[in-house]
């Protein structure tokens, strides 16, 4: 099942780009746009431009761009769909499902059947939590957990394993089988959390999927957590806890504190420190790691300072070196988790203290050797190039070994040696690669726009046609009416036997080829497909090209009249086409004249060609309005 293109134009037709960005950044009003400081980029001076009449948006430091849609999936990390359905929810708008078949309608329809029944359930737990039995709340409070910190997470309350649950979801019409299938309740409709307090497990857009329950009473000798059962909606390896809440922060501060428990997030969410997720008990998975890879490159580890914390934190490190991201290792006083340690420490010392003892893997490693025995010098610095031959990139690696060659007082060439060894023969399966420049990390560099515009106006102006105008638009030629991008076509076909037609650089073509592509098969496409689409690169070059870096401002205001692109569409576009083939022209002809001069004699065929090209450049030059 998936949105239909009807609920999708309602959603670009309703929405209002500024006000939705705002409530992310501070725009303020210049002239016809908004301008803020960079939400990607930290910068003193606002490049951050919102264009209502063009319903896109401009980071000109960072050079990112697009429209409300990419600016959700750029800030927010949102999925295309995910993006849709926060701005169908902001805008009251019902969305309509198109079904793709009868069997996977169904499977997205028992999804969101699923989804209201856990957020139901999760209610029953909020309510309890704040009814008349005080005893759980208590307990919270005595651990320094304000009301407002337990409404923010939706703590729960369950007091009894009775069926009263499942009778209040059946009064209501719902169906329970979910929370039968997940084992929330039992066979006999009971629920499993009795005298637990309830922390639900949220998905990234703020959805319940499941809940963790903790005993209240530790005197019962029965398990301290119970968890909903993994499921199709909820599997606990691919969750991270307080993710929903935490993702803002995490982007804005650029790195992300990883704990182990929920009350750990909540305790240091609670002090201010917001860029914070938990791993719900488990150990350090992949998935977790690349779903905060996803919002930032940097981690800092934060887990019991026991002897199985210290194991899990040196999973951690090497699984997130591994996924590419650059680990910092915190660890409390002995007999601390956060929520302790929080409440009794002043702002100052724990600002201080969270300075002062934070530190890469390379100090922690060396500073877990309780000996100076050879024995254990040479296992520490073994787990320390470990680490290292797990980097990707070379570069990283050379600055690791050059630090770690410092610490542990050993030539760079001996650890260089041991680190070729376990490239090598890495256990992970990593293939040992020379430290050259591949094709293909040529072939993926990032394009220089700038340059790009500067060097290639011509090709540049009509792509930015197609895109811009391409199917909307229309001119009309002898009483027939052709869209921009058909118009564009033909004439770039009409003298593809003479000239070449095509464009200079793989992404133009790239656009070139969609757009054909699209025509052929008579799809619609505009600005917005291409603005949305999949391909990073590709929406950063369309967010680029149809943003000025200088934006009119009111003119009108000020009684001045400025010509929109719009009103003179036909003559831009001709303009633009003549433009390029004027280019091409001039290169044939350039190329010619050095041919001639080469072989330095006459002949005949190249000096016919030269003298024809020489008249259609002029022709074009005077249609052009160059005067000779």
């Amino acid at each position: 099942m998936k949105i239909s293109q009807k609920t999708i134009d309602e959603i670009f037709n309703t929405v209002v780009i500024e006000d939705v960005i705002a409530e992310f950044v501070a725009l303020k009003k210049t002239g016809a746009n908004y301008k803020a400081l960079s939400p990607f980029s930290d910068e003193k001076t606002p490049s951050f431009v919102v264009s209502p009449a063009k319903e896109i948006w401009k980071d000109f430091s960072s050079g990112k761009g697009g429209n409300v849609i990419s600016f959700l999936m750029e800030h927010e990390q949102y999925s295309y769909p995910e993006a849709l359905l926060f701005l169908a929810k902001k805008y009251s708008i019902n969305v309509e499902y198109i079904e793709i078949d009868s069997r996977q309608q169904e499977k997205e329809n028992e999804r969101q059947a699923a989804i209201i029944v856990l957020n139901f359930t999760k209610d029953i737990f909020v309510k309890n939590l704040f009814s008349k039995e005080k005893r759980a709340l208590n307990y919270l409070s005595a651990r320094g957990f304000t009301n407002e910190t337990l409404k923010l997470f939706e703590i729960g309350y369950c007091g009894k394993s009775d069926n009263q649950v499942a009778k209040e979801l059946k009064k209501l019409g719902y169906n329970i089988s979910y929370l039968q299938q997940s084992n929330v309740l039992n066979k006999n409709e009971n629920i499993r959390f009795g005298g637990r307090i309830i922390f639900p497990i949220h998905s990234l857009n703020g959805d319940v999927l499941g809940f963790g329950a903790r005993i209240l009473d530790n005197k019962l000798k029965v398990a301290k957590y119970l968890n909903s059962d993994t499921s199709d909606l909820y599997q606990k390896s691919k969750i991270l806890y307080g993710m929903h809440l935490a993702k803002k922060s995490i982007k804005k501060m650029d790195f992300c504190y990883i704990v182990e428990g929920y009350t750990d997030v909540m305790a240091l969410f609670k002090f201010g420190i917001k860029n914070v997720v938990s791993s719900c008990g488990t150990a350090l998975t992949k998935e977790q790691i690349r779903l905060i890879h996803r919002f930032t490159n940097n981690i800092t580890i934060l887990f019991d300072s026991y002897k199985a914390g210290i194991s899990a934190t040196l999973k951690a490190i090497d699984a997130t070196v591994n996924e590419g991201m650059q680990p910092k290792i915190l660890q409390l006083p002995p007999g601390e988790d956060p929520a302790s340690f929080l409440i009794e420490g002043s702002q100052n010392d724990i600002d201080q203290y969270i300075q002062n003892h934070t530190m890469n893997f390379i100090d922690f490693k060396c500073q877990l050797s309780e000996h100076n025995d050879t024995e254990t010098l040479i296992n520490t610095t073994k787990s320390i190039i470990a680490t290292i031959s797990l980097m990707s990139d070379s570069i990283s690696r050379s600055f690791h070994i050059k630090e770690a060659s410092k610490k542990l007082d050993i030539s760079e060439n001996n650890l260089l040696a041991e680190l070729d060894v376990q490239l090598k023969n890495h256990t992970n399966g990593l293939k040992y690669k020379k430290n050259k420049i591949e094709p293909s990390i040529v072939n993926d560099a990032k394009y220089d726009f700038e340059k790009l515009s500067k060097n290639y106006i011509e090709e540049l102006q009509l792509i930015r046609l197609l895109i811009a105008y391409g199917f909307k638009h229309k001119v009309t030629i002898n009483g027939r009416g052709f869209s921009i991008a058909d118009f564009i076509l033909s004439e770039l076909a009409k003298d593809s036997k003479d000239i070449n037609s095509t464009f200079s650089i793989p992404i133009f073509n790239q656009v070139l080829t969609i757009i054909k592509e699209k025509i052929s098969v008579n799809q619609n496409f505009s600005k917005d497909y291409f603005l949305n689409h999949s391909n990073d690169e590709l929406r950063s070059f369309t967010a680029y090209i149809l943003t000025d870096r200088y934006l009119l401002g009111s003119w009108e205001n000020k009684d001045i009249i400025v010509v929109q692109e719009e009103d003179i569409l036909f003559k831009v576009t001709k303009e633009a086409i003549l433009r390029f083939k004027l280019k091409r022209v001039q290169q044939i002809l350039q190329e010619i004249m050095l041919e001639l001069k080469e072989s330095n004699a006459t002949n005949p065929t190249l000096i016919k060609k030269f003298t024809q090209l020489s008249k259609v450049e002029k022709k074009i030059q005077q249609n052009l309005g160059r005067i000779f």
